[in-house]
């Protein structure tokens, strides 16, 4: 653009196309140029370089009769100095330029604006002209905040229409006569024909949204065969608290089959605001779990130090009361007061000694929530409607992904549940089985010869309680496998088979069509919701654990 040759005659489509050119010309060359006039019919532009006295001067106008700009006169000499300070450049511009910058980088941050202004262009940039032009990049880029709330009544249609048989809810709140947005729920079709084929687990939890309007992002993730995440629901609430939780799980249960169904399913949760209540009172059978990777930490503020710590885990990884109540024992010694948790948090939360067998898996924590938080750690700072839309093709890559990606694979029992085996298996040699009749073994320890267990392969059962929580034999039960020459693979559930996990994403999540073919519907623009003013600096990085 330094080298530019302005000649008389040159053709502009519309009078935008020559001012941008200018525009780009002067960051370029670092010419002081003014537009002296600028109207319907005429652009003039002048160098008011040195002072003033610089000749450089150009005039374009419009020809009515061809419809077009043309360059009438130009005089393409500069006596002044190039400038560093250039006026002319302006938001837009500037907003178009960092446009592929913001792209491959996101987090970009204002100041490295300037600094490649300064670097690339040799241009001094504003903080606050280098802000407006990210945001106005931004909004480009990924959407206005304000604006997609206006259209989430046509998004929640469109996500109908190509999903069949999917729930989708939105609400809002009547404010001087206005809807202001409240919550919005999704739950996809392909996520409930999912929900059939897998065990009866079910992950909570609530995140905190980080754009323009805050608010809360409660999710149900459940476990695939492979035991890996697969989620059913996720709803944009205001606020975490009883009465949206209740309205989440109530929607949830509605879709996942009642009642019945979701009553014999386990619930994991951080015990968020209001969810244990919440669960007691619409599932008063269901049973529930609390992650022990945010009930320790509680536990540590009152009771720190490595000794209680390692005593604590063990009373929660023992798989039968009484190993629990001996590490509780331990624990009494060291601490009375910490030996006092199970009054304040019944061990049927968060011990695998009192963990019952419905939902086959013996997990601690609520990690499966926690890692989907991290795939879509991003999409949480985005507008609302680009946000939800990356959630969903997220979900729908991840089907099609392990659709595919199973026909390719030649297993029968799903990979991370067979390296559970194998390690059960490696474990089994140092245990002993004593035959006592029909299927009914008596397996001891190599070592220590009091540490027996009674194991009926028949029933599937061990007096250690493992199997029948995790699903998955034991080292025990292997171990009586084995004198009964009996592959310990034929006691694999059907929970982790290759079959259901064939079934698990045999259902699809279609694709949507893009804002320009959405059918407008008859609902009223929607606000977004008031902003609430939280005290001090706001927050972008997570508090993680210590």
């Amino acid at each position: 653009m330094t080298d530019y040759k302005w000649e008389v005659g040159i053709v502009f489509a519309d009078k935008a196309h020559f001012i941008e050119t200018i525009r780009t010309y002067v960051v370029h060359t670092g010419r002081a140029l003014k537009f002296v006039k600028n109207d319907k019919c005429r652009v003039r532009v002048r160098c008011m370089g040195g002072q003033g006295k610089c000749p450089w001067t150009t005039y374009r106008g419009y020809l009515p009769t061809r419809q077009f700009w043309q360059l009438r006169k130009i005089k393409d000499t500069h006596s002044c100095s190039k400038q560093l300070n250039i006026k002319i450049l302006n938001t837009k511009w500037l907003s178009e330029e960092i446009d592929r910058c913001l792209q491959d980088n996101p987090n970009l941050k204002v100041q490295d604006i300037c600094k490649k202004a300064l670097r690339k262009w040799n241009t001094k940039v504003s903080i606050s002209k280098a802000r407006r032009a990210k945001l106005m990049a931004t909004r480009q880029l990924i959407g206005d905040f304000k604006e997609q709330y206006r259209r989430i009544h046509d998004y929640g249609l469109e996500l109908l229409r190509s999903n069949p048989g999917s729930t989708v809810k939105v609400e809002v709140d009547s404010v001087n006569g206005e809807a202001v947005f409240k919550r919005f729920y999704v739950c996809l079709k392909g996520c409930k024909e999912s929900f059939v084929s897998y065990r009866r687990i079910i992950s909570l939890d609530g995140c905190f949204i980080k754009g323009q309007y805050k608010g809360e992002l409660l999710t149900a993730i459940g476990r695939d065969p492979n035991d890996q995440m697969l989620t059913l629901a996720y709803a944009i609430v205001k606020v975490e608290n009883k009465e949206t939780w209740s309205w989440f799980l109530q929607l949830l249960v509605e879709d996942l089959g009642g009642n019945e169904v979701c009553g014999r399913c386990t619930w994991m949760s951080d015990q968020q605001k209001g969810l244990v209540h919440t669960i007691e009172e619409l599932l008063p059978k269901g049973d529930q779990r609390f992650c022990m990777r945010h009930l320790y930490p509680n536990f540590r503020k009152k009771f720190p130090g490595q000794t209680l710590r390692t005593l604590m885990w063990r009373a929660a990884t023992s798989t039968y009361p009484q190993a629990w109540e001996r590490e509780m024992l331990n624990i009494k010694q060291v601490n009375i007061e910490a030996y006092k948790i199970p009054d304040i948090h019944p061990p049927r939360y968060w011990s695998r000694s009192r963990f019952t067998n419905q939902a086959v898996c013996d997990s601690l924590d609520n990690n499966i929530c926690e890692a989907f938080n991290s795939v879509i750690v991003l999409a949480k700072g985005k507008p609302i409607i680009t946000m939800l839309e990356e959630i969903r093709l997220y979900l729908m890559k991840r089907w099609a992904t392990n659709r595919t990606k199973v026909a390719s694979m030649k297993f029968t029992i799903c990979p991370k549940i067979n390296t559970r085996l194998m390690k059960e298996s490696n474990l089994s040699r140092y245990w002993i089985p004593s035959w006592s009749g029909r299927k009914l073994f008596e397996v001891r320890h190599t070592v220590v010869m009091t540490n027996k267990f009674t194991v009926d392969l028949e029933s599937q059962q061990c007096s250690c309680r493992k199997w029948m929580i995790s699903g998955i034999p034991c080292c025990h039960a292997i171990a009586a496998m084995n004198y009964c020459n009996e592959d310990p693979k034929n006691f694999i559930p059907s929970w982790f088979t290759r079959t259901t996990y064939e079934a698990t994403y045999a259902t699809m999540i279609y694709p949507v069509n893009g804002q320009l073919l959405w059918e407008k519907t008859s609902y009223v623009d929607v606000l977004p919701p008031l902003i609430r003013k939280m005290p001090g600096r706001p927050k972008k990085k997570r508090k993680l654990e210590a």
